[in-house]
C-alpha cells in the first residue's frame, strides 16, 4: 500500500502521464483526451462540482489508466459521473466527508431498488482506494470498510437473450434474419456508404463480434487463400481481439474463415477504399496495413485529440452501429414479430449467432471460442433458450409472415405458353407426396437454360428462374412442408433441421399469396 501511495503522489504537479499502453496523455487541463479511438474518450472534469473529491478522482483515473488500461480509467470516470454525481447536493453545507457518504448512500439505495447494484462496483472501488490514499480529500476510512464488506453481484449476463426480447434480444432465425440476408443478397448499390453498410452486416452475421473489433480492422486483415480460383474462393480474415489485456487491440488476432459471399462483400469495400485518399499531418496512408477497412473519411476526432496517429481514420463503435441501422432503414425491413421497423444492433447479431450455435449442439467451450470469450460463463444464457429458438410455424403463421418475408423471386404463370422452356418436358416440375407417392402435383416450369444444379422441387421455390403455375395446388406443398418440419424437430431435436425448411416454407407462402391476389 505504501508503494501504491508513492505511485499516486508522483502525478501531483505533473503535466502528462503515460498509459499502460505507452501513450502520453496531457493532464494539465480539466479535459483529458485518452487514446481510445473506438469510443468517445474525452474526460471532462469540469462536469464535476468543485469539490475536494474531484482531485481524488483525477488521481484514481490516472492510476487506472497507467496501471490497468486506458479503458479502465475512462469507464470509472463515466460510472462515477453517472451514478454518484447526480446525488451530490450543489448547495450542501455538510462537510465534504458527510456529503460524499450521503451521495453514495442515495446511489446505493437507488441501485438496490432498480436491481442494478453491480453498476456501483467501480465507484465503490474508487472510494475504498481514495480512503486509503487521500482521506483528507473527503473520504472516511470507516465508511470505506463498510463498503468493502458489501456483497456486489456481478453484472447479470444474458437477460435479453433469456427473455428473447423482441427488440433487444436475438433476431428470430426464421422470420427476421432471412429478411436481412435477402436484402444483403439483393443490394446492388455501389455507393461507398452502402458498401460499408453491407460489409458491417456481413461481418456481424458471420462472426457476431462487438463493434470495437470492427473499428480496428485493416484492409490487410482480409486474405484470399486461392486468389486465382474465382469459382471457389477461400477467404480468411484476421479479427483483432479486445478486452484481453494486451497493450494494443491489434497485438492479438483470431483468424476466421469467411463465407465466399461475405468475402466478396469485404473485397468490394476494399476496392472502393482505394478511391479514398487518406492524408493527415502530411502522412499518407497508402499501405493496406495502414488503412482501416472501415474508413471514417472526415477523420476520428478522438484519435486526433489524443494524437493516436495509427487510428486517425478509424470509425468509432457508434459509427459501426449506425451503419447497421442505416442498412435496415434503407431497405425498409419490417419485423414480422412486432410489425414495426426491425430494431437492429451489432449486439443482436452476437446474440443471434450464439443462440443458433447453441441450438445446433455446439459445446460451451466451442461457443466461447467462436464468440471470443475468455470463459464459458458468458455463453450459458444461450443454452437456456434452445427449446424456444424455433418458431412454431403453421399455415396461418406462414401466410401472415409471408407479407414481410419475400423469398420467392420467380414469375407466376398461367400456362406453359407464358413460360421459358414451357415446351420442354424435362423442365416441368412435379411435387410428389412422400407419404403417398401416387399423389403428384404439377407445380411449374424451370426457366434455367443451362443444366440446373438445384434439388427440386423444394429448392425451386427459392430460385428466380422458377415459374410456378397459378392454378397449381401449392397449398398441398405447403402442408407437406409444415408437417415434415415438425416431424424433424420432434424426432431429432435439432434446430438446423427445422430451419433448413423455413426459407422454402415462406417462399411457398409467397407463391400462394401471389396466386390468390391474381
Amino acid at each position: 500500500m505504501e508503494q501504491l501511495s508513492l505511485l499516486t503522489q508522483e502525478i501531483a504537479g505533473t503535466q502528462t502521464i503515460t498509459t499502460r499502453e505507452g501513450s502520453i496523455v496531457d493532464i494539465s487541463e480539466e479535459q483529458w483526451h485518452l487514446p481510445y479511438s473506438s469510443h468517445s474518450s474525452t474526460i471532462n472534469f469540469n462536469r464535476l462540482p468543485a469539490r475536494s473529491f474531484k482531485e481524488a478522482l483525477k488521481h484514481y483515473v490516472s492510476y487506472k489508466a497507467r496501471v490497468t488500461s486506458t479503458h479502465a480509467g475512462l469507464v470509472v470516470f463515466n460510472d462515477v459521473l453517472r451514478t454518484i454525481i447526480p446525488h451530490v447536493n450543489d448547495m450542501c453545507n455538510n462537510s465534504p466527508e458527510a456529503e460524499l457518504i450521503d451521495a453514495f448512500e442515495k446511489s446505493i439505495n437507488k441501485a438496490r431498488k432498480d436491481n442494478c447494484l453491480w453498476s456501483l462496483y467501480r465507484p465503490i472501488q474508487w472510494y475504498i482506494w481514495s480512503a486509503q490514499n487521500y482521506p483528507a480529500l473527503g473520504f472516511c476510512k470507516q465508511y470505506a470498510l463498510q463498503l468493502k464488506g458489501m456483497t456486489i453481484p456481478s453484472n447479470p449476463k444474458g437477460h435479453n437473450v433469456r427473455n428473447a426480447d423482441s427488440n433487444y434480444g436475438q433476431l428470430d432465425p426464421t422470420l427476421e434474419l432471412p429478411l436481412i440476408i435477402d436484402a444483403l443478397k439483393n443490394d446492388t448499390s455501389d455507393s461507398f456508404k452502402h458498401l460499408q453498410q453491407r460489409a458491417v452486416m456481413a461481418l456481424s452475421i458471420a462472426f457476431g463480434r462487438n463493434p470495437a473489433n470492427l473499428t480496428y480492422l485493416k484492409e490487410s486483415d482480409l486474405s484470399k487463400l486461392s486468389p486465382f480460383d474465382q469459382d471457389d474462393p477461400c477467404y480468411v480474415i484476421k479479427i483483432p481481439r479486445i478486452k484481453k489485456r494486451q497493450l494494443n487491440p491489434r497485438d492479438d488476432f483470431v483468424e476466421e474463415y469467411l463465407d465466399p459471399f461475405f468475402g466478396k462483400i469485404i473485397e468490394d469495400l476494399i476496392l472502393a477504399n482505394k478511391d479514398v485518399e487518406l492524408v493527415y499531418n502530411s502522412r499518407h496512408y497508402t499501405k493496406p496495413n495502414e488503412r482501416p477497412l472501415f474508413i471514417k473519411v472526415n477523420g476520428n476526432t478522438y484519435a486526433k485529440r489524443s494524437n493516436s496517429i495509427d487510428d486517425v481514420f478509424n470509425m468509432t463503435s457508434r459509427d459501426i452501429s449506425a451503419l447497421s441501422k442505416s442498412f435496415v432503414l434503407r431497405h425498409k425491413i419490417i419485423s414480422p414479430l412486432t410489425g414495426s421497423p426491425l430494431n437492429v444492433s451489432i449486439r443482436r447479431f452476437r446474440y443471434t449467432l450464439g443462440s443458433a450455435l447453441a441450438s445446433e449442439g455446439a459445446s460451451m467451450m466451442e461457443l466461447a471460442r467462436i464468440l471470443d470469450h475468455s470463459n464459458t460463463e458468458s455463453v450459458e444464457c444461450y443454452y437456456d433458450t434452445r427449446s424456444s429458438i424455433i418458431a412454431h410455424l403453421d399455415e396461418a403463421l406462414a401466410s401472415q409472415f409471408s407479407e414481410y418475408v419475400s423469398l420467392f423471386k420467380g414469375n407466376v404463370i398461367n400456362s406453359d405458353d407464358e413460360a421459358v422452356n414451357g415446351d420442354i418436358d424435362e423442365k416441368h416440375l412435379l411435387f410428389v407426396d412422400e407419404h403417398s407417392t401416387e399423389k403428384q402435383t404439377s407445380i411449374g416450369v424451370c426457366g434455367e437454360l443451362e443444366v440446373c444444379h438445384l434439388d427440386p422441387p423444394f429448392s425451386c421455390y427459392l430460385c428466380p428462374k422458377f415459374q410456378p403455375y397459378r392454378s397449381a395446388d401449392h397449398e398441398h406443398v405447403l402442408s407437406n412442408l409444415l408437417e415434415g418440419r415438425e416431424k424433424r424437430l420432434e424426432k431429432y431435436e435439432n434446430a438446423r433441421l427445422g430451419i433448413q425448411l423455413d426459407d422454402v416454407i415462406l417462399a411457398v407462402s409467397n407463391v400462394i399469396k401471389l396466386c390468390k391476389e391474381a
